[in-house]
């Protein structure tokens, strides 16, 4: 674990303590789950928006299409109905 110094506003430290004594956990460790999360939902932010521009292709959507149905012709699971 690596330690760093943060300068925070005496308001954002108040939220932050009573929060982090709410939950019951240390200072530190709500800030490092805080932090993990944003880090996480960018990622996932990222993630999304390259799939949806993968998509966004009119020949990779016809692609896909066709991969799908053809997986769903031969696919064990092709009377289901959902």
């Amino acid at each position: 674990m690596k330690k760093i110094a943060v300068s925070l506003p005496e308001t954002v430290l108040a939220t932050v303590d009573q929060l982090a004594e709410q939950r019951g956990e240390s200072r530190s460790h709500l800030i490092a789950t805080i932090l993990e999360r944003v880090a996480r939902a960018k990622r996932d932010r990222d993630i999304t928006a390259q799939i949806d521009a993968l998509f966004a292709d009119e020949v990779m959507g016809k692609e896909q299409k066709q991969t799908s149905e053809a997986f769903l012709r031969m696919s064990p699971w092709s009377k289901e109905t959902w």
